[in-house]
């Protein structure tokens, strides 16, 4: 009989940890996986449907920076100032 995919296990004791001998453990022993530099960050759910990949979060992030630093400093296009015609009687 298979188990039911919502089982949650239980969270184990504030003294389970002392049942296991960490002489043996090595500290990064999957560090290599990850780039140099990178940060884990946890993304609701609810956004991670609106994305699906890490570059497209990345990718938004960086489209939401630059708004939010042109509403800052103002448009990045000048206005071209235009001369008045003079009305012709």
């Amino acid at each position: 009989m298979k188990r039911d995919s919502t089982h949650r296990r239980s969270i184990p004791p504030e003294d389970a940890l002392e049942r296991y001998d960490w002489g043996k453990a090595a500290r990064g022993r999957h560090a290599h996986r990850f780039p140099k530099g990178a940060h884990a960050v946890v993304i609701a759910p609810e956004l991670w449907r609106h994305f699906g990949t890490a570059d497209a979060v990345n990718d938004g992030l960086r489209v939401l920076l630059k708004v939010a630093t042109l509403a800052k400093t103002g448009s990045p296009h000048k206005r071209l100032r235009t001369r008045k015609r003079r009305e012709v009687a």
